[in-house]
């Protein structure tokens, strides 16, 4: 979380704060603070201040709720390879994706692919989107880029794959340059 986050959520929880303090003093029965309020509001000033108080307000509980909401991304920054007593070892997620391409442009057949890496508890998860021409077999392609990306991740990145998970998408136009 941001720097500039705790601080939205820090002045949120004293406005918080604030609004159960003044709750639990009407709770007890001290009626001054409605009067109190009464003559402050009779002064337009005051309402203008009260009003875009309001709005800031409103603007940081939407904020704070998309925030939440959208949560964090599945995708680490990097994923660690060993770990001694000497030190770690790590590899970054553009690392992976590069030996993944490389991996990916050994098979032909495969005319576009987006990759994302996630940790899961047996090692990393490798999510594959490919296009393929429409004349190659989709079991076996599938199967060989498994494989290769398997092996490549494991022997080149010293990393322990768990899943490479292929899905095949529009076949696309037969004149489409491959991109990676």
């Amino acid at each position: 979380m941001s720097a500039l986050w705790r601080v939205v959520l820090f002045c949120y929880n004293l406005l918080i704060l604030a609004i159960a303090v003044a709750a639990m003093y009407l709770a007890v029965g001290k009626n001054d603070l409605i009067s109190a309020t009464q003559a402050f509001l009779t002064s337009s000033t005051n309402q203008i201040i009260l009003g875009a108080g309001a709005a800031v307000v409103i603007a940081l509980t939407i904020l704070v709720m998309i925030n939440l909401l959208k949560g964090e991304s599945k995708s680490p920054a990097n994923v660690v390879i060993n770990s001694s007593l000497n030190g770690q070892v790590s590899i970054t997620v553009a690392a992976i994706k590069t030996i993944i391409t490389k991996a990916v442009k050994k098979v032909d057949g495969v005319k576009e692919t987006r990759s994302s890496v996630s940790n899961g508890p047996d090692g990393v998860v490798i999510y594959l989107h490919m296009m393929i021409n429409p004349e190659i077999s989709v079991p076996e392609m599938s199967q060989n880029v498994q494989t290769i990306v398997k092996q490549d991740l494991e022997t080149i990145g010293g990393l322990t794959v768990s899943q490479v998970r292929v899905l095949i998408d529009d076949f696309g136009n037969a004149n489409k340059p491959a991109t990676m």
